[in-house]
């Protein structure tokens, strides 16, 4: 893709006024990965080399009967890690991500909104539950009895 640009010459010493065109080559597929063999990239062919080398062990070590039980299994796995996306990202970041939204600790973030008269309400509420000092009757506190009592003990 090619990009022309229209320059407008200074005048010193340059070409009076002319417009020049100059070509400026804009880089594309910048998100792609390097191909290593064909058309494989290096996690690819990361993937499938390592799922080849555990398959290859796997054969010596267990019984042939057990191995074509678990090769069918370990082989789709490795070829689902080489070749699928999920929402454009590669599966193993996919799994990353999934695992690590469960496991890791949720944010919320609280905001203390205060307010005054419901603050007063519940503290009046409480006194009344309360019954007040010994010697007083719960009817006869008022809001102003609170905010001298409050006056007071913030002395």
């Amino acid at each position: 893709m090619l990009i022309v640009a229209a320059v407008r010459a200074a005048p010193m010493g340059l070409p009076s006024q002319a417009t020049m065109a100059q070509q400026f080559q804009v880089p594309q597929f910048i998100e792609r990965e390097a191909r290593l063999i064909g058309p494989l990239t290096i996690k690819q062919t990361a993937f499938l080399v390592t799922g080849g080398v555990i398959l290859f062990i796997l054969w010596f070590i267990l019984a042939k009967w057990l191995f074509f039980i678990l090769a069918p299994f370990l082989s789709i796995f490795f070829l689902l890690l080489s070749f699928v996306r999920v929402n454009g990202r590669p599966l193993l970041e996919f799994f990353f991500s999934f695992f690590s939204f469960f496991l890791s600790a949720q944010v919320f973030i609280w905001q203390k909104i205060e307010h005054k008269e419901k603050t007063l309400e519940k503290k009046g509420q409480a006194l009344e539950k309360y019954g007040g000092p010994p010697g007083t009757d719960a009817t006869s506190i008022t809001k102003q009895g609170i905010k001298d009592l409050a006056k007071k003990l913030d002395e």
